[in-house]
């Protein structure tokens, strides 16, 4: 059973509160135990310790992934394609100008278009704010390319 708290002041209730929210918000995370070092014969052997112990690791860690690609699907697509295609994600939404990333990139941009028939000045914005009339060309220089003009 829940019972009701009664306050007898607001500057009491703002405290239990400011508390509440400090221990569910802020939690107290304890130090990670230094690894064990044992020598034998020559060679060092670590003691085992859990990986959680070790380094950050969230067990919903996929539900975030899942959450974040289901928020930005065209963003996750994007990046999806830049590693089948072994290049650069911040390549592609950088600055370079290089022909070679500069062909990776209007492809990507008639890809996306295409997929998620997302506007111009969205393509923009996703590929480093871009000026839309960049993606307007990339579009319209790929569909000629592939004769669909």
């Amino acid at each position: 059973m829940i019972a009701a708290r009664q306050f007898t002041s607001a500057a009491e209730m703002r405290a239990h509160y400011a508390a509440v929210h400090q221990r569910c918000f802020n939690p107290v995370v304890p130090p990670k135990p230094e690894p064990v070092v044992i020598e034998a014969a020559a060679r060092f052997v670590t003691k085992k310790v859990p990986v959680w112990l070790v380094k950050d690791i969230h067990f919903d860690a996929h539900l975030v992934e899942w959450r974040d690609r289901a928020g930005n699907r065209p963003l996750a697509y994007l990046k999806d394609r830049c590693r089948e295609l072994d290049v650069l994600y911040r390549d592609m939404i950088g600055p370079d100008r290089r022909r070679p990333t500069v062909k990776v990139r209007q492809q990507l941009i008639w890809e996306l278009h295409r997929k998620f028939g997302m506007s111009f000045p969205a393509l923009g914005r996703l590929f480093g704010n871009r000026d839309h009339t960049t993606c307007l060309y990339a579009v319209r220089k790929i569909q000629a390319q592939r004769g669909e003009a």
